[in-house]
């Protein structure tokens, strides 16, 4: 069989990337692929992944040093890249894979030198793009350069490659605008709910109660101040909505909240939870929230949790930004909201705890059988298959 080498920061346990590149090495071994994944080592060695049937991983050795000595290595190899560089370099040496997949990459000199190595060796090369910050979101000095430096790659550099995997339309759009053979493969799911299961959740004793929940991070993408805002208004004299928030701390939540006991409005914090019980929890509800700002970073990326979460059957609310609501049809499997204010929320909120049960339990399914079209690998079997064999596209997939 062929070989795929997959390099980036994938082998973090729980991660959306690790998730998201998991179910791509699913997909790549169902083609006829092997797959290989080189990821950065992580601080605590228990967050290393397993290998799966479907990708065997590979650690790089950890950068040099300790605490602050050990933060300026990384930052250095996030610019020139010689650490990532030779770790790739010893991998195809050892793998001798077929396909290099370079998935959200940051030094520019890595690229660029993998780009010519491959050139000499007949190694096809592929950029695997997921998002595209906006470079003022970051304040750091380090992180801002990083996020300018992946700026100036999808301007000028990813195109030199010109074979990319995009997740997003915004992304297609804009490669294949700039001539690249580039195909759209949104986030694939092969965990789906059973059909014949698909019920609301019997621990909400009152059932003209509406759980929703939040899964994710609230650094530079998610934006959740609005939403707890009106949930607090909503649920000031009873409880109408209970919102179950994982990833961001409880102190991040009380601030938001301007609450020191968010639970008497409803909103239970769970802080970072493992991927397994983090899954437990969205099952539960009735819907997701993905509150994003109308932005670039917006637009570029597809959020892995809003896509576990319609597999789930459980449909999203999200902010109409042309993204990852894209896969939304208002009021049919979910629904969008034109701006965050407070008070189109608390609308769009009023609606929804008018609703009867019967009708959630629709759009729940509703949300399952989009998710089972758009999500699955089926539809994008064939045309990938074609693109990592070689096959160039007009801008048609």
């Amino acid at each position: 069989m062929k070989k795929i080498l997959y390099v980036g920061q994938i082998g973090i346990e729980g991660s959306a990337s690790c998730t998201h590149v998991q179910n791509r090495a699913r997909f790549f071994t169902n083609i006829g692929y092997n797959v290989y994944g080189l990821s950065e080592c992580p601080k605590n060695k228990n967050d290393k992944v397993n290998n799966t049937d479907f990708i065997k991983y590979i650690y790089m050795k950890p950068f040099p040093g300790k605490g602050k000595i050990r933060g300026v290595c990384w930052v250095a190899d996030q610019f020139l890249g010689f650490h990532t560089y030779n770790a790739i370099i010893k991998a195809v040496k050892d793998i001798l894979p077929d396909i290099i997949i370079l998935y959200e990459l940051n030094s520019i000199v890595v690229e660029e030198r993998i780009r010519r190595y491959c050139e000499r060796y007949n190694i096809r090369l592929i950029i695997e793009v997921t998002e595209w910050m906006e470079v003022e979101n970051r304040k750091e000095i380090a992180t801002r350069g990083i996020v300018w430096q992946k700026d100036i790659q999808k301007r000028y550099i990813d195109k030199k490659c010109g074979n990319i995997i995009a997740i997003s339309e915004f992304l297609y759009e804009h490669y294949r605008n700039q001539g690249c053979n580039v195909i759209r493969l949104p986030a694939l799911v092969y965990d789906f709910a059973d059909k014949d299961q698909v019920f609301r959740d019997r621990d909400v004793v009152k059932l003209h109660q509406i759980r929703l929940v939040f899964a994710g991070t609230t650094d530079f993408k998610d934006y959740l101040e609005p939403i707890l805002k009106a949930i607090r208004k909503m649920n000031d004299a009873e409880i109408k909505i209970i919102f179950d928030v994982v990833g961001p701390s409880p102190d991040a939540i009380e601030s938001m909240l301007e609450c020191s006991s968010p639970t008497q409005y409803g909103i239970n914090c769970y802080g970072r939870l493992s991927h397994e019980n983090t899954l437990s929890i969205v099952r539960k509800a009735d819907f997701s929230v993905l509150m994003r700002e109308n932005k670039r970073y917006a637009k570029a990326g597809v959020s892995t949790k809003f896509v576990e979460a319609m597999s789930l059957a459980v449909p999203s609310i999200c902010t109409a930004v042309g993204g990852t609501d894209a896969f939304v049809s208002d009021g049919v499997d979910g629904f969008l909201i034109k701006d965050n204010s407070v008070y189109e929320i608390l609308d769009k909120l009023e609606l929804i705890v008018n609703m009867d049960s019967s009708e959630i339990l629709q759009m729940k399914l509703n949300a399952l059988n989009k998710a089972k079209h758009v999500f699955s690998e089926d539809q994008y079997f064939e045309v990938t298959k074609l693109f990592l064999k070689g096959k160039e596209f007009d801008g048609q997939e």
